[in-house]
């Protein structure tokens, strides 16, 4: 992992509320309602898994065990997977970077299902550049960062 052992597992606490951002760190916490009932959770969970929501995001992704390849025009960037679970009402998909990756930092997908069936989509992480030109280029990374967090939260409705 490229980040911090004492972080690992962050960004689930980050999604409950039980964390806050260690300094140095950027923080993006986005959600979205999804819609509603049984056959809109069960779509959001499968665009999920199947990594469509990233498609949706111009992200292409090659997965292998649980190491996975991000792809963003001619950008390579690698994570490890590590937890994917899906239940009756949440599913969840954390990753965390790897040296070869563009950040450091973990993201976290959550998919819920309240009481009232409303599904809502959840997804956070913590981040910090890694790459010399994306420290040099931060404000713009982090746009393309925002954009494509807003991007998977759309692709996980189609």
């Amino acid at each position: 992992m490229s980040y911090p052992e004492s972080l690992h597992g962050t960004s689930e606490d980050l999604l409950i509320g039980n964390a806050k951002a260690s300094k140095g760190w950027q923080i993006t916490d986005r959600k979205l309602v999804l819609g509603y009932g049984e056959e809109c959770f069960q779509i959001a969970v499968q665009q999920l898994f199947s990594w469509k929501a990233h498609q949706y995001a111009g992200i292409t992704v090659t997965q292998t065990n649980t190491t996975v390849e991000l792809k963003f025009w001619s950008i390579r960037s690698y994570c490890r997977v590590l937890k994917s679970h899906q239940g009756s009402r949440r599913a969840i998909l954390i990753y965390g970077t790897l040296e070869k990756h563009v950040e450091r930092g973990e993201e976290a997908f959550e998919i819920t299902m309240a009481d009232n069936d409303q599904v809502t989509a959840h997804i956070v992480a913590f981040s910090k550049p890694a790459k010399w030109w994306a420290k040099l280029a931060n404000p713009v990374v982090r746009w393309v960062q925002l954009r494509i967090t807003d991007k998977y939260l759309e692709g996980l409705k189609s």
